[in-house]
């Protein structure tokens, strides 16, 4: 029988909510341990899933030598001192997106855990979905919409009652929150691999980004765009234009249903992709083979992948219009 992944989770809020369904749900791996500051939601988030232990001290929970690996799901603005404190205890991470708020930090808490041999992976969920590789097929094996032209990509929800997204102490913004989404459906559909970048429409609040645009140049002529937004209507498409086609995905994040139809309108595939799980569970299932194998990252979204979304990131705060 294979031995299950004992998790320890920090932070239970309410992505934790869904992570500790997944893997109450998924064989071979258990709900170990929860740590929070708060006896009282350490002790009810315990009960409701099923974890065998309940901290009120992180560090007391990375003492634990059952736990395998830890699970973060805190705001990121405090995700970094969390991980060094994984690290100080050598326990693996999979730790919720953004990794950190600044591209400094994310390449250095990527470089001690490489230089320590411990593993770590951001929990960008998206690329962890077999909806990828099937993506990833229609368009560049069986060629179903042709050359690629464009493809638009949105993460469009009002979250303006988010402080986390709208306080730049807590590393807020929309971009950092939400962007990753429709950027790193770009980048792993057209590449990594772009010439130029633009930003525009954007929108400024108290010093943090509630909306904006961003079309990413190739060189084969394709533009990739991100149309993100924290003031608007839930809209999480995609739309991918070819010279012989087009292919429709309805959720940018966890995508359901793909199709594609030919010039004329006529549909040439149709595939419902639904998590059975949620969707959770791919990023788990991963991290768990990467660590059996002595991996220190995924394949499915590497520590280079995670570092090129932080510069985006780092070029947007650092630009003229976030200082007004």
């Amino acid at each position: 029988m294979e031995k299950e992944l004992r998790i320890g989770l920090i932070g239970p809020g309410h992505i934790a909510n869904k992570m500790a369904s997944t893997i109450k749900r998924l064989p071979g791996f258990c709900n170990y341990a929860v740590a929070s500051r708060s006896k009282d939601k350490a002790e009810a988030f315990k009960e409701k899933y099923g974890f065998q232990k309940a901290y009120y001290s992180y560090e007391d929970m990375l003492k634990d030598e059952n736990v395998d690996m830890v699970y973060i799901s805190t705001p990121h603005s405090v995700h970094l001192e969390q991980m060094e404190l994984c690290l100080k205890y050598k326990k693996p991470v999979l730790c919720e997106k953004a990794l950190t708020t600044s591209l400094k930090d994310t390449q250095s808490i990527y470089k001690k855990f490489e230089e320590a041999g411990v593993f770590i992976s951001e929990a960008l969920w998206t690329s962890f979905m077999p909806s990828r590789k099937y993506i990833q097929e229609l368009l560049y094996t069986k060629k179903k919409i042709g050359n690629i032209k464009s493809m638009t990509a949105k993460f469009m929800v009002p979250l303006m009652h988010k402080e986390r997204v709208t306080s730049r102490a807590l590393g807020g913004g929309v971009l950092m929150d939400i962007g990753i989404y429709p950027v790193s459906f770009v980048f792993r559909t057209l590449g990594f691999d772009y010439e130029s970048y633009d930003v525009n429409n954007i929108v400024y609040k108290d010093g943090v980004d509630i909306k904006e645009d961003l079309t990413f140049n190739y060189k084969n002529g394709a533009k990739g765009i991100c149309k993100v937004d924290g003031t608007s209507k839930l809209s999480l498409t995609v739309k991918i234009e070819g010279d012989k086609g087009k292919m429709n995905i309805d959720m940018v994040n966890c995508p359901n249903l793909i199709t594609t139809k030919n010039k004329y309108g006529i549909l040439t595939s149709c595939k419902w992709t639904k998590p059975k799980y949620g969707g959770f569970e791919y990023e788990l299932i991963a991290s768990k083979k990467a660590i059996q194998e002595g991996k220190l990252e995924c394949e499915e979204w590497t520590h280079q992948n995670s570092i090129a979304f932080a510069k985006i990131i780092e070029d947007l705060f650092n630009s003229d219009k976030a200082q007004q």
